[in-house]
């Protein structure tokens, strides 16, 4: 089996906020359920990928290739998006997509990458509360050339980013699927869906 077959499913983990309405802390290291949300994150993405990334400052322990934001690019989601444009140059150059999905997004759906992926365009997830672009299936090209337009330092939007390449909203029945732990609130709430 080539390289090239055995990524041909990339997704990454976008695991480089700065969690700030949790006071700091690295969301993925945080426990839901006596797990990490990172653990949560990547039994989930892993059996739908045949290679999983972490955009991040390290690798929680799993042994995955880990690569940190960049300065010549956009803040925010969408700068793990252009590490993981470089990363892919550097080690999977015939790639025409890759997944992505949040480390603090536990209840993703399993059938996420065959729902997004297989498409001429960009996909983004999408359910009743609206839309969910950091669960996204991204062109590579259509991407690359929207990134490299956005000033470095500015901190992209990833609806405008999606809304730019004209990415595909993909519609999820279930609305918590797509529940991110942004405070401790959230975290509690997401306790609380697990011991029902």
């Amino acid at each position: 089996m080539t390289e090239q077959a055995k990524t041909r499913r990339i997704a990454v983990i976008l695991a480089g906020g700065g969690g700030r309405r949790m006071g700091g802390a690295d969301k993925g290291a945080l426990t839901l359920g006596g797990r990490r949300l990172f653990d949560h994150v990547h039994d989930r993405l892993a059996p739908q990928a045949d290679r999983v990334l972490i955009s991040g400052s390290h690798d929680y322990g799993a042994g995955l290739p880990v690569f940190a934001d960049r300065d010549d690019g956009p803040l925010g989601p969408a700068a793990g998006l252009w590490a993981a444009l470089h990363w892919i140059d550097a080690h999977a150059p015939q790639t025409e997509s890759f997944f992505s999905a949040p480390v603090d997004g536990p209840f993703l759906p399993l059938d996420l990458v065959a729902r997004l992926g297989g498409r001429k365009v960009s996909a983004i997830a999408a359910d009743a509360n609206g839309l969910h672009p950091a669960f996204g299936c991204w062109r590579v090209d259509a991407l690359r050339a929207a990134l490299s337009a956005a000033p470095d330092g500015y901190g992209l939007p990833m609806k405008k980013l999606a809304e730019s390449i004209h990415a595909e909203h993909v519609m999820f029945d279930d609305p918590g699927a797509f529940e991110n732990i942004n405070t401790s609130q959230d975290l509690a709430r997401a306790e609380a869906r697990l011991r029902a």
